[in-house]
C-alpha cells in the first residue's frame, strides 16, 4: 500500500549545474510511515530483479538518490516518551505526528559512452579514463640504422620502448544481482572482441571493486542491498608497422617485429567475453 504524503509549499527546488540537473522535493508524511516511504522512493532490492528507484517527474535520467527525515513538529514529542532507558534501543517518539521528508534528485545518465556496454534496465553506467605508460626493454640487435640497413645495431646498445596505456573504469550502479562468477572467471583475461573501442587482445580486465549500497525494505531485520561495481580495464595497444598489437605480443629480433607468444596451452593471456560482466546473476 502506497504511503500517503503531501508536498509542501516551496517544493520543488531545481538547479542546473555543470554536472547536470539536480532537484529537491519536500514532503509531509506520517512519522510511522517514513521507512516505507524511503523504500518506495529508493526502490526495494527484496523484489526479484529489484524495484526501481523513483524518477523525477517530467525529467528523463533524473532519479532520487537520498532522503532525509526530521520531525515536522518537534514540540509533538510526548514528555513521558522523551526519557529513554536504553541509549542503543530507545528513540524519541513522535507517534501520531508527521515527518518532514527531503528527497534529493540528480541526473543519472544510463551510460556515458555510446560504444560501451548497455546498462540493464534500472541500472546506470558511468565511465572515466586515465593514461600512463610502461617502459619495456628491447634488444637493439633487432633494429638497424636507416643509413645502414644491412647491419643490426649492437646488442649492448641500450634501447627501450615507451608504451602508452589507457586505464578505463566502468562504474555500474544499482545492481541487484552482481555477476560474481563472471568477475572471477574474467579477471586476468583480455577482450575476445572489440570492447570500449579497443581491438581484441588489447584490453586486460584487472578486476572489480564492489560497494554495498542500502536499498529498500528498511524496517524488517537485515536490509537487502544493491551494489556499485567498479570495473577496471587496462588497454595497451602497440602501434607498429601499421598494425596494432596487444598483451599477448612481444618484440623479437629474428625475424624482427612483434609476434604472438604462446605455449602448448595457448597465449599468455586467455581471452573472454566482457559483456558477461553486465549480465545480472540471480540465485
Amino acid at each position: 500500500m502506497a504511503v500517503i504524503f503531501r508536498e509542501l509549499a516551496g517544493s520543488p527546488e531545481e538547479r542546473y549545474t555543470l554536472e547536470g540537473f539536480t532537484a529537491r522535493r519536500t514532503f509531509l508524511i506520517p512519522w510511522e510511515e517514513r521507512h516505507a516511504f524511503a523504500a518506495e522512493i529508493l526502490g526495494d532490492a527484496a523484489v526479484h530483479g529489484g524495484q526501481p528507484w523513483v524518477r523525477y517527474p517530467g525529467r528523463e535520467g533524473v532519479f532520487a538518490v537520498s532522503i532525509a527525515f526530521s520531525p515536522a513538529d518537534p514540540e509533538s514529542l510526548l514528555s513521558d516518551e522523551a526519557a529513554g532507558t536504553d541509549l542503543l534501543k530507545d528513540l524519541a517518539s513522535y507517534a501520531g505526528s508527521f515527518a518532514r521528508a527531503v528527497v534529493e534528485y540528480r541526473s543519472v545518465p544510463p551510460e556515458d559512452r555510446s560504444d560501451g556496454p548497455v546498462a540493464p534496465n534500472e541500472t546506470q553506467l558511468s565511465y572515466r579514463m586515465e593514461h600512463g605508460f610502461l617502459e619495456r626493454p628491447l634488444l637493439a640487435s633487432g633494429f638497424v640504422a636507416e643509413d645502414d640497413p644491412q647491419t643490426p645495431l649492437p646488442p649492448e646498445l641500450p634501447l627501450s620502448h615507451l608504451v602508452p596505456y589507457t586505464d578505463h573504469w566502468l562504474i555500474w550502479r544499482q545492481v541487484v544481482g552482481p555477476p560474481w562468477q563472471a568477475i572471477r572467471e574474467l579477471q586476468g583475461t583480455v577482450n575476445s572482441d572489440t570492447f570500449l573501442g579497443a581491438a581484441a587482445g588489447t584490453l586486460l580486465f584487472l578486476g572489480a571493486d564492489a560497494n554495498k549500497l542500502f536499498r529498500g525494505s528498511f524496517d524488517e531485520g537485515a536490509s537487502p542491498f544493491c551494489w556499485e561495481l567498479r570495473y577496471h580495464f587496462r588497454e595497451m595497444a602497440i602501434k607498429h608497422g601499421g598494425e596494432v598489437f596487444g598483451w599477448n605480443h612481444l618484440h623479437r629480433t629474428q625475424p624482427p617485429g612483434f609476434v604472438l607468444i604462446q605455449d602448448a596451452s595457448g597465449p599468455l593471456y586467455d581471452s573472454g567475453d566482457f559483456s558477461r560482466l553486465f549480465q545480472p546473476e540471480f540465485v
